[in-house]
């Protein structure tokens, strides 16, 4: 093949894999009015449940101080701080005593053990812990819910808010934070 073959050839390659896209595309707008695109299977829910940050603000009463907490699914109970844990006896009936820390500030709580629980910890021995009742609020929603005590000065956040807490009324959004600030509690007498 002469050079002047070769390259009407090469012309003749290059021409057509660059017009052919071209005209291919104009009768892509005729084919595609007649095509409807199927509806998305993922539906987003419908819901009446209230979706909160991976962090919040919540209250705890006693001894009604605002706390940072770290809203956690994977943990079935809420966590409180709690140091200087005493255990004692009232009337047949285990209590306990410990400080709550908020800030500077410390308060000395009493409480009513309703049982003990065994929580198990990565590469750690199971650790015993208290569970006492305390109304914890999240926005516009209180409850009195059990919370274990402990010690939580090595962790980022005083609260760790579990599912007893957040079964059916909240939804968890992890990249929003503190998208709400607690209500003060009002007791209904």
């Amino acid at each position: 093949m002469r050079n002047q073959d070769k390259y009407r050839a090469c012309w003749l390659i290059c021409f057509f894999f660059i017009l052919t896209p071209a005209f291919a595309l104009e009768a892509v707008p005729h084919l595609m009015q007649h095509y409807a695109a199927p509806k998305s299977p993922i539906k987003k829910p419908k819901t009446d449940k209230t979706i909160i940050g991976a962090v919040e603000n919540v209250r705890i009463i006693p001894p009604d101080m605002v706390l940072k907490a770290r809203i956690d699914t994977g943990a079935k109970t809420t966590s409180v701080d709690a140091r200087n844990i005493t255990a004692f006896m009232r009337k047949g009936q285990q209590w306990v005593r410990f400080d709550c820390i908020s800030g500077t500030k410390g308060y000395t709580i009493t409480k009513r053990v309703i049982s003990t629980v065994q929580i198990k910890r990565h590469n750690k021995p199971p650790q015993t812990r208290f569970v006492v009742k305390m109304r914890i609020t999240l926005g516009n929603v209180s409850r009195n819910i059990e919370v274990n005590l402990n010690n939580r000065d090595a962790y980022t956040y005083p609260v760790l808010i579990g599912r007893n807490f957040l079964r059916d009324t909240f939804i968890v959004d992890i990249v929003k934070r503190y998208r709400y600030t607690p209500q003060a509690y009002r007791n209904k007498k």
